[in-house]
């Protein structure tokens, strides 16, 4: 474990070196304010119809779509690629590979890393979103709420980063390996909302995993057989990331 701490640190710290992550924040937290003053705006440009409270109020929850379905990928995918083939590719992966770190430690450590940036990213946008609902004058509304969704679609967030973990063993070039993600995301996405009858088993339709706990009561064994499918994706990516991963030559 510690050696798995130690690596996932140091793969984290390679993240936290690219500007791009930095400056991709920043636009995420101007995008959610902007939508907060977009209400206010049109609020005002209608007279003020509507108090701030109830304009406002659940921004943290409204927002969601936008972070769980566009901003956050997008930065699982641009972290994966550039701690998997990207160093595939320029063959800084050695100096991985020289640690006394196996190459199961490696390989889960890096996703670990991934998903710590996402997850940074989110409480961060959270946080923003809470901020600047309660700045502008919607109150504490939701934010309860939305502090546990943001906690519930970790889980799935979790599942998608291993699978584009696994896309990333499939392809030597970078560019290449993006389009591939985006493609197969997009293709899933697509694929769930024209074609509802495959959306509940395909493991994208349940990146808002909260809507499944957070207002709406379901029978407990739809719950379980839900809560089973995503551990089976999650499982298959893992072991099959692993497997491509460990028959790669350095």
């Amino acid at each position: 474990m510690t050696q798995f701490m130690a690596n996932w640190k140091n793969e984290l710290f390679k993240l936290r070196k690219r500007k791009k992550y930095f400056v991709f924040l920043i636009l995420g937290c101007a995008i959610c304010v902007a939508s907060a003053l977009r209400l206010v705006i049109a609020n005002l440009i209608t007279g003020g119809a509507m108090s701030p409270e109830t304009m406002l109020g659940g921004l943290t929850t409204a927002n969601l779509p936008f972070l769980l379905l566009l901003f956050l990928p997008l930065m699982a995918i641009m972290a994966a690629c550039d701690l998997f083939v990207t160093e595939q590719a320029d063959h800084t992966i050695r100096f991985s590979l020289m640690r006394p770190v196996g190459k199961g430690k490696l390989f889960f450590s890096k996703a670990t890393a991934v998903f710590t940036l996402c997850a940074i990213d989110l409480a961060v946008l959270y946080l923003v979103t809470a901020l600047t609902q309660v700045i502008l004058g919607g109150g504490t509304r939701g934010l309860g709420s939305g502090l546990l969704a943001c906690l519930l679609d970790l889980i799935p967030l979790a599942v998608l980063i291993l699978f584009f973990c696994l896309v990333n063993q499939l392809i030597k070039s970078a560019g290449l390996t993006v389009l591939l993600c985006v493609v197969l995301y997009v293709g899933f996405l697509a694929l769930g909302t024209y074609l509802p009858a495959f959306g509940g088993l395909l493991f994208t339709g349940y990146l808002r995993w909260h809507n499944l706990w957070i207002g709406v009561t379901l029978p407990f064994l739809s719950m379980l057989s839900r809560i089973g499918l995503l551990a089976g994706y999650g499982l298959v990516f893992a072991c099959g990331g692993y497997l491509l991963f460990d028959r790669k030559e350095a």
